[in-house]
């Protein structure tokens, strides 16, 4: 885990647009994929992105996965007993990786270009049984708080009962981050820790654990 004053990534030079990152080149490998020289998913991620996975298909019914990436998660999701798998992701290489996997894909996945702020609000309240958010932190400002941005909205299209997940960066929930789920009415949440190995130059994680948090939406 690194410090806010210390992360790796503020040493990268973070795009001041957001419309830059749709069309940014990407590099894609068994290992990793970058955009724009930025590390936004490694292979050592994939026993967090199952656990992140079961628990978003933990309802069944409609999942909404935030951020396409190598595929890890959508791929494990795909093995669930689901009725729909809505995915958005913003960029277009990316995005095309997105089309080739729905095009064979066991469950319907129906398929977003764009970022979640344009595209959510076309879902009516209380759409999902469970979501799944994983996006990548296009302004530096965002390093931190990428995912809180999303707690308001992830609540108004869950059904009552449903759950949310999503990469935490976290090793438990801090002050701050309990505090802003309660301010977007979530009450009912835990956790559990999630081995992983990632390599001694990952930029944006160096512990064995990785949190991946359960949040419910009550009935």
């Amino acid at each position: 885990m690194f410090h806010k004053d210390d992360h790796p990534l503020e040493k990268l030079s973070f795009l001041t647009q957001r419309e830059n990152w749709r069309t940014e080149s990407i590099y894609l490998d068994d290992f990793r994929l970058e955009i724009a020289g930025h590390p936004v998913m490694e292979s050592w991620e994939d026993p967090y992105m199952k656990k992140l996975a079961e628990i978003a298909t933990g309802n069944g019914g409609k999942v909404l996965e935030v951020g396409f990436g190598m595929g890890i998660a959508a791929s494990y999701i795909q093995e669930y007993s689901i009725s729909e798998h809505h995915i958005i992701e913003a960029n277009n290489e990316v995005f095309r990786q997105l089309q080739h996997f729905a095009g064979s894909s066991k469950v319907n996945v129906i398929s977003y270009l764009g970022f979640w702020e344009d595209i959510t609000q076309q879902f009516e309240d209380e759409y999902f049984d469970g979501i799944l958010f994983d996006t990548y932190p296009i302004i530096i400002e965002e390093l931190y708080t990428a995912r809180f941005s999303f707690f308001s909205e992830a609540f108004r299209l869950l059904k009552p009962g449903g759950v949310f997940t999503h990469y935490s960066g976290e090793l438990t929930f801090t002050d701050e981050y309990t505090a802003l789920l309660k301010a977007a009415n979530f009450r009912n949440f835990s956790s559990e820790l999630i081995s992983v190995k990632p390599p001694h130059d990952c930029l944006y994680w160096n512990e064995p654990y990785l949190m991946a948090p359960k949040i419910l939406k009550d009935n």
